[in-house]
């Protein structure tokens, strides 16, 4: 959720920075957040293991029973009454200009879709929490990689996997739904129109409130909007206890906070990151000093800015970078040892686990 990357195309991930060297041709930026309501029956929490889930850590919300209502919110459905047409909020990201374009698309569905193939890990995530899972036809391969997905040991079950540029498999597999993303490279959706496959393109969502959005369009679609609404209830819910738990330890004061990501890429307006800190009531610096979206800075500029607290990628040497500079040994989060680090797929977060992420940030931040 905090990081792009490139280089593995198309994965959904929404980060809090952007690392234009990883570019994963289906990753960009969004958000973070969380969400414990229902737990569907049956649901495996061993599947979360992989996932950064920690017992131990003072969260808002206790992150595994958090992470298994997120992931299923299955309703018993009638199905839906097919044939439908569904209007969908649709927002155009130009990386070039920095700007959103609200817009929207239509899509025509002849009946409910039962053999439907997602593009990207955020959009697979949505659809796992959502549909019947023999619904699910193939997943692309990113989605097993549980560095990228906190379904990843669930979708182990799916019977067919393809890689990023396999629109000849994908096609094969006789879809009646393929769900891409505004990522997701043009040659695929172009092979996709050309065989008459029925898809749809979902546009760029950057905060939770928009991901809370595409889970309801995609219940739509799918015929299940029970399950879309249940989604929704369980994320809205579990941001709303965070947000009395960062209150609670806040005291009133507003933390200084800058997430800061590979070659000095930090996270501004319209990031993941800003979201999850305007929810959490503290103050992230890029934003407030003008940024948008992302932005790379260097020490001098990290050193005026001075943050109380400084997040990097788990794993990274970032933590170990920052400490050892000499540039910085007089900045607040270096004297004080406040450089904390998140894991992978807590910053990649592109769906309702978005929540998650911002459990995991408040804990961080207000955690004993």
């Amino acid at each position: 959720m905090f990081t792009w990357r490139k280089g593995i195309r198309p994965r959904a991930f929404r980060c809090f920075s952007i690392d234009p060297h990883r570019w994963l041709s289906c990753p960009l930026l969004v958000l973070i957040g969380l969400g414990l309501l229902g737990i569907a029956a049956g649901f495996d929490g061993n599947a979360f293991a992989a996932s950064g889930a920690d017992p131990a850590r003072k969260s808002p919300v206790e992150m595994t029973a958090l992470l298994r209502s997120l992931g299923d919110a299955r309703t018993p459905s009638p199905g839906g009454v097919f044939p439908r047409t569904v209007s969908y909020p649709y927002t155009e990201w130009n990386m070039l200009a920095g700007t959103l374009k609200r817009t929207s698309k239509e899509v025509r569905l002849p009946q409910k879709p039962r053999r439907i193939i997602p593009h990207a890990v955020g959009v697979t995530e949505i659809l796992w929490a959502l549909a019947p899972h023999e619904h699910i036809a193939a997943v692309h391969q990113s989605c097993l990689n549980p560095e990228y997905s906190f379904v990843a040991g669930e979708l182990a079950a799916v019977p067919n996997a393809y890689a990023s540029e396999d629109a000849e498999v994908v096609i094969g597999l006789r879809p009646d739904l393929i769900l891409t993303t505004y990522y997701s490279s043009e040659e695929f959706k172009n092979r996709l129109r050309l065989s008459s496959v029925p898809f749809v393109e979902i546009g760029f969502f950057g905060d939770l409130p928009s991901i809370e959005e595409q889970v309801e369009s995609l219940g739509r679609i799918i015929g299940e909007e029970a399950a879309a609404r249940r989604l929704v209830a369980t994320m809205q819910a579990n941001i709303a206890a965070i947000q009395e738990f960062a209150r609670a330890r806040s005291g009133g004061e507003k933390l200084r906070v800058l997430y800061y990501g590979m070659h000095g890429f930090v996270a501004g307006e319209n990031s993941t990151f800003d979201s999850l800190c305007g929810l959490l009531g503290v103050v992230n610096i890029p934003a407030a000093e003008g940024v948008r979206f992302f932005k790379q800075i260097d020490y001098e500029t990290l050193l005026t800015w001075d943050p109380d607290i400084i997040i990097v990628p788990e794993n990274s040497g970032l933590e170990q970078e920052l400490l050892e500079q000499k540039i910085l040994q007089t900045a607040k989060a270096v004297r004080t040892g406040n450089i904390k680090s998140i894991p992978n797929v807590y910053l990649m977060a592109s769906s309702q686990f978005a929540v998650a992420s911002l459990n995991y940030l408040g804990g961080l931040l207000y955690g004993e």
